[in-house]
């Protein structure tokens, strides 16, 4: 743990033109997205690349690249998750009322399109990839259409 807290110092005190400001911000990223992936586990890499890293647990296989790959974009993304997860409970929420039983729906099919507007509002986390803009907009998602009701 002790190298870790020096490694998030390190960032910081490096100049922005410096390689090694590079060479620290790529440890502290595999760093970090190995914690979140395989908390406490021991791993060794010759040049902090998930091609080169090998786990001390001998009986532990590797998952692939596209695995780290998604739990890197989390960790730079965070805001843009956080935004996005923001925004799709809001739609969820603003749609809750035409699902109650009472709700008086023109023709049944309007049920049926509110259910399934729902679903993809639900789906999208499997999806989207979310970032943000320089402006803090939203991008890399499709938001389904609300039905007309």
């Amino acid at each position: 743990m002790e190298d870790k807290k020096r490694l998030v110092r390190c960032i910081y005190k490096a100049r922005e033109n410096s390689n090694t400001l590079k060479n620290v911000s790529i440890k502290y990223m595999i760093t970090q997205v190995l914690e979140n992936m395989f908390p406490g586990m021991s791993y060794t890499s010759s040049d902090n690349t998930w091609d080169n890293l090998i786990f001390e647990e001998q009986d532990f296989i590797k998952p692939g690249y596209e695995l780290y790959e998604y739990e890197l974009y989390k960790l730079q993304n965070a805001d843009a998750i956080k935004k996005f997860r923001e925004e799709r409970n809001a739609l969820l929420d603003k749609s809750d009322k035409y699902m109650t039983t009472d709700y008086p729906h023109r023709i049944e099919l309007n049920i049926q399109n509110w259910k399934d507007y729902r679903r993809a509002l639900r789906d999208l986390p499997t999806t989207a990839r979310p970032t943000l803009d320089e402006d803090g907009n939203l991008t890399g998602v499709e938001w389904p259409v609300a039905p007309t009701s």
